[in-house]
């Protein structure tokens, strides 16, 4: 790996994300109930409402009886005085045994459960027997599930920060919590702006719209909730009407296209008058980059291109929706290169590349490209090149994020 030291009047790209991220506030906690609350994190400590289990219950089906009425040796036979079933009730008779199912309530009185295997009754869908023959130094406290031993009332179930998947969900509903205090996903808006941008049917000059399903796709796998996406002409009126219309409806904004220098960038012109800022960002694509809060609201204006709305999704506006919803951003993993490129110098590269294994090699020659949409059909992985650096060379380890689920 090649290094010089970094030069250029960018902004580097560090500096520039802690200042997103300084302008980022916290969404406030909500109260959901649990079919409502998948993917959210959990804003409390989440205690238990009832005990797990509810009830003393039987761990195996067979017969629930009382070590006293045993020998202590050998085999006995006892007289069977009912069946309880799971979801019944059933009474416990002295010197006999009762047949139980699991997870019925062993009844009061009962201080064992011997399983059917260890009987001489092979089927408990057979009818119940009259009697039934168990060993006789079967020891108390066996096959016996205890009111609370797993989990007991008041007790932590779940810390504060705990995405609360599948089995988190079922574990509160197992004791009896219905209602849970959760961050909130961020709610986005996406306005993709561009004359030449059309949805079918592109006539010479005219590009079809990629990054409304590139961002929108990334605010949902990366915890946000879509709100809307629209397009707006390069039209300073219409633009601007379009942000005023989302402004109110959103946590976040996202637009695309016009942050640039060009005469025609109604982001920059638009967003610029109501308080955003535009830099010049130390980062390879994705160099123009605008940030700022309008009525509470902040707003990420990414670059048109492609590959460079690619890169800002991962490196910049995951980081502002996880700050926003409490989420834990996932860490790069360092990979070793397998086919090198020439690196630029100044600038942060965030590279598309492929996996295989531990190694990475880049998805087009010469590492980025911020319009060629080939790089998003493969990069598994954007690569994170220090603007030092100036040759990356097989061998190499560098941070990998992983763009593509799998």
């Amino acid at each position: 790996m090649t290094s010089v030291s970094a030069r250029g009047g960018h902004l580097r790209f560090e500096e520039f994300l802690a200042g997103v991220l300084a302008q980022v506030t916290p969404l406030d906690a909500v109260e959901l109930p649990l079919s409502h609350a998948g993917g959210r994190t959990a804003a409390e400590t989440v205690r238990a409402a009832d005990p797990a289990p509810g009830f003393t219950n039987s761990a195996m089906d067979g017969f629930a009886l009382n070590t006293a009425d045993l020998p202590g040796t050998g085999d006995v036979r006892l007289p069977v005085s009912g069946d309880i079933a799971a979801g019944s009730h059933g009474q416990w008779v002295s010197g006999a045994a009762v047949r139980i199912m699991t997870g019925a309530p062993v009844p009061q009185g009962a201080n064992t459960v011997v399983p059917v295997e260890f009987t001489d009754h092979r089927s408990n869908r057979a009818p119940v027997p009259e009697t039934v023959q168990v060993p006789g130094d079967w020891p108390a406290g066996m096959n016996i599930r205890v009111e609370g031993s797993d989990v007991a009332a008041g007790e932590e179930l779940l810390p504060v920060g705990t995405t609360l998947d599948g089995a988190a969900l079922a574990a509160l509903a197992g004791v009896g919590v219905s209602r849970v205090r959760v961050w909130p996903k961020a709610r986005v808006g996406v306005i993709v702006t561009g004359d030449e941008v059309v949805t079918h049917d592109p006539q010479p000059g005219q590009v079809l719209d990629s990054n409304s399903l590139l961002i929108t796709e990334g605010v949902r796998s990366f915890g946000g909730s879509l709100t809307r996406a629209v397009t707006s002409s390069d039209d300073p009126a219409a633009f601007g009407e379009a942000v005023t219309d989302l402004l109110g409806e959103v946590d976040l904004l996202i637009t695309t296209g016009g942050a640039s220098v060009g005469a025609h960038d109604v982001a920059r012109h638009v967003l610029g008058e109501r308080g955003i800022r535009f830099s010049s960002v130390g980062i390879q694509p994705a160099k123009p980059q605008g940030f700022g809060v309008i009525d509470g609201v902040p707003v990420c204006a990414l670059p048109g291109n492609p590959g460079a709305v690619h890169a800002s999704m991962h490196v910049i506006v995951r980081p502002v929706l996880a700050q926003l919803g409490r989420l834990l951003l996932p860490a790069p993993v360092g990979m070793v290169v397998r086919e090198g490129w020439d690196a630029r110098p100044g600038m942060r590269q965030f590279v598309p590349v492929r996996m295989q294994g531990n190694e990475i090699s880049p998805v087009i020659a010469g590492g980025v490209a911020a319009h060629r949409v080939r790089s998003l059909a493969l990069a598994e992985g954007l690569a994170s090149v220090a603007p030092e650096i100036t040759e990356v060379r097989p061998g190499d380890v560098l941070p990998v994020i992983q763009t593509r689920a799998t």
